[in-house]
């Protein structure tokens, strides 16, 4: 629903609110659902924790400069867009191929 709000009001021209649901959606993920699955996983027995390596650190650091850059602008254009997708299949392609 948050993905869809934030494609209606990008369409209607409202990026300020559109790039709110969008971020707020991301933080609300990293704050909130991430340590409850640490508990849930305390819960179940399974081992999680919030130690990442210095692979993951250094990806989550780049994927906020990358969005800071875009955010930073105030505008937008296709090419922002482009770089976010084109960053999110570096990631992607770079976890799956990672030994």
């Amino acid at each position: 629903a948050e993905h869809a709000t934030a494609l209606v009001m990008s369409y209607k021209g409202k990026m300020d609110l559109a790039l709110s649901v969008a971020l707020g959606s991301s933080t609300q993920i990293a704050l909130f659902v991430i340590p409850v699955m640490v508990v849930y996983g305390w819960c179940i027995g399974q081992p999680m924790s919030l130690m990442f390596g210095a692979f993951e650190s250094a990806v989550t650091f780049l994927s906020v400069i990358i969005s800071a850059v875009v955010v930073n602008n105030g505008q937008s254009h296709y090419l922002h867009g482009t770089l976010l997708v084109t960053a999110y299949v570096i990631i992607a392609m770079s976890f799956s191929l990672r030994d």
